[in-house]
């Protein structure tokens, strides 16, 4: 059975011939596709009333009875001097706004990302393949949706069986990425069937990779430009292996 290491090498070796570059624009393009995001809807936000500044006394006023209602120890009004300190605070609506636009965009986003990484494997890759997402929004929002709701459903139940049901479920993104034709469900559920017997793999995979996000930590970020990408295509040629391991075994 091939190992974290050996999958590792697979990426590695993929990205060295020719593709680091392309990983890297196209890793930028997919991290400022999700800023302009948020800008906006920040903006939008600010215009709309939907997210104001409010300070922290008036803060306090208003949502310090929600607080004391679950328990929590809160003043009514607190010093003078806290009240030129101001907040944004989101208004209920607008959260709801921003989760579905969110929620949609970043399936488009990740679409793009991941038609790229595994393009990096089949020796087909360009940076602008992140932009692809885009003729997928609505697939790829719902499944963006569909899946944490699986997995909060699962949790509910405990904390393995929603560990079980992530893993179950990793590889849903790269098998739409190859199936735009397929649901949301129908997605889910091949993931799910051929990720049993294999859920460990993935978790000893994702464990390799401690030591790198610690260098972005300790980089304050600026290793994440190529560890980001390198962790992307590991991910592809992992699922690269799940589709080998798939065909022989039919």
């Amino acid at each position: 059975m091939i190992t974290a290491r050996e999958i590792r090498e697979r990426a590695w070796a993929k990205l060295g011939d020719g593709n680091c570059l392309k990983a890297v624009g196209a890793f930028c393009l997919y991290w400022l596709m999700g800023m302009v995001v948020a800008q906006v809807l920040a903006r939008v936000g600010v215009a709309t009333g939907g997210i104001v500044n409010m300070s922290l006394n008036d803060f306090m006023r208003e949502y310090g009875e929600m607080f004391r209602q679950i328990g929590m120890e809160v003043p009514s009004d607190l010093p003078a001097q806290f009240s030129e300190i101001n907040m944004p605070v989101t208004q209920p609506w607008y959260q709801a706004v921003q989760f579905v636009v969110t929620t949609f965009t970043q399936g488009v986003f990740m679409a793009g990302w991941t038609i790229f990484t595994v393009a990096v494997m089949r020796n087909g890759a360009n940076a602008l393949q992140v932009f692809r997402g885009f003729s997928r929004f609505f697939a790829m929002g719902w499944l963006m949706l569909l899946r944490p709701l699986r997995l909060a459903l699962w949790s509910i139940l405990l904390v393995i069986p929603g560990f079980v049901a992530f893993y179950a479920y990793r590889l849903a993104f790269f098998l739409k990425a190859d199936h735009p034709e397929w649901s949301a469900a129908k997605v889910l559920a091949e993931s799910k069937r051929m990720m049993y017997g294999h859920k460990w793999r993935l978790a000893c995979l994702d464990a390799s990779f401690i030591g790198w996000l610690l260098l972005v930590i300790v980089t304050f970020g600026l290793a994440g430009l190529f560890v980001n990408p390198y962790i992307g295509v590991t991910y592809a040629a992992f699922y690269e292996d799940m589709l080998d391991r798939d065909e022989a075994q039919r």
